[in-house]
């Protein structure tokens, strides 16, 4: 009988598991990240082609496949970083078209959590090294 509990207890983990890795494997957070908030300007594959905004932007969006290849064939993470989080106001792109992602994180969690508590900095940090390691990914 108490075999027979644990069987059980173990076949129901099991399937409440299966799901989620079947989840993180077919979609990063990364991935999931970068579909939300900046495939419309930069495109699916992050080249900059065929994104839904590109008529309405200024200048055409870089290809971010190619920051490893204009950086010496080195992914900066942390310039990547920096320029996503913005803190000093750099603006990205040399202008305020593009939103800042750091910023927006922050107001985001703040309204779910009501308040931009600095506690949860973290959770916005981590969100944005999300979308890092997945355009490190996604490097020619």
């Amino acid at each position: 009988m108490r075999l027979t509990k644990r069987f059980i207890s173990f076949i129901a983990t099991v399937l409440l598991i299966l799901p989620v890795l079947a989840i993180a494997e077919m979609d990063s957070i990364g991935k999931l990240e970068f579909q939300k908030n900046c495939a419309v300007c930069h495109g699916m594959d992050g080249t900059g082609n065929n994104a839904p905004f590109i008529e309405f932007l200024k200048k055409s969006p870089p290809d971010l496949t190619m920051i490893a290849k204009g950086n010496g064939g080195t992914y900066p993470y942390k310039q990547v970083f920096t320029l996503i989080q913005d803190p000093s106001g750099n603006r990205a792109h040399g202008s305020s078209d593009m939103p800042v992602w750091g910023e927006r994180y922050a107001v985001e969690v703040g309204e779910k959590i009501g308040s931009l508590d600095p506690r949860f900095k973290k959770e916005v940090e981590a969100r944005i090294l999300e979308l890092v390691f997945y355009l490190a990914s996604i490097q020619k």
